[in-house]
């Protein structure tokens, strides 16, 4: 009969060591998963931050040759209150020419998008920023919970026997800091 129990006894510690090794490594795969997740976040950071401000840059351009136009145009009325008659005339008539023009690319382009170009990037950053914290806080989720579990006894015990160690938590430095997209030096590229 004591034999029974000693057998019992060791089954017992054997299935506790086999569910806690399955736990550990279980726990391991989530942070793992969790990393990835976030770095796949990071890396659509650099790629769409990238393509967002080259769509601004080519908008804006688009409108600020629309508004320079204006702007000449303006300047060339302006400096007709110096002339003859017949040079009034003259720059009139390549007004009313250059009015027709614009006119046709305003009637294209009925709205001046640059500012909702930027606040369309200005969005999206800031959507981008907060799935990255958020995946953050997950990641340091499952890794407090991961090297909670490692240092607990008994299992403090099995995690050094199968060399389990404690995760890294994600902290911000100043170095991370510096690798975030400087979109004011992109724009002046």
């Amino acid at each position: 009969m004591t034999i029974f129990i000693i057998i019992g006894v060791i089954a017992l510690f054997l299935l506790y060591i086999i569910i806690t090794y399955n736990n550990v490594k279980k726990g391991a795969v989530k942070v793992e998963q969790s990393f990835s997740n976030m770095d796949v976040l990071l890396q659509n950071r650099a790629d769409e931050i990238v393509n967002l401000i080259s769509t601004t840059k080519s908008a804006v351009e688009n409108e600020k040759e629309l508004l320079e136009e204006v702007t000449a145009l303006r300047s060339q009325v302006n400096r007709n209150s110096t002339k003859n008659v017949e040079e009034k005339l003259a720059d009139s008539q390549r007004l009313e020419g250059s009015v027709n023009t614009l006119l046709g690319r305003l009637e294209a382009y009925p709205d001046i998008k640059f500012t909702s170009q930027y606040n369309h990037l200005q969005n999206r950053i800031t959507n981008i920023e907060e799935n990255i914290q958020a995946q953050r806080r997950t990641f340091n989720a499952r890794v407090a919970d991961f090297n909670a579990y490692l240092v607990t006894f008994p299992r403090n015990i099995i995690a050094s026997i199968f060399n389990f160690s404690q995760k890294p938590s994600f902290e911000v430095t100043d170095q991370s800091k510096k690798e975030n997209p400087d979109v004011g030096a992109m724009f002046e590229e």
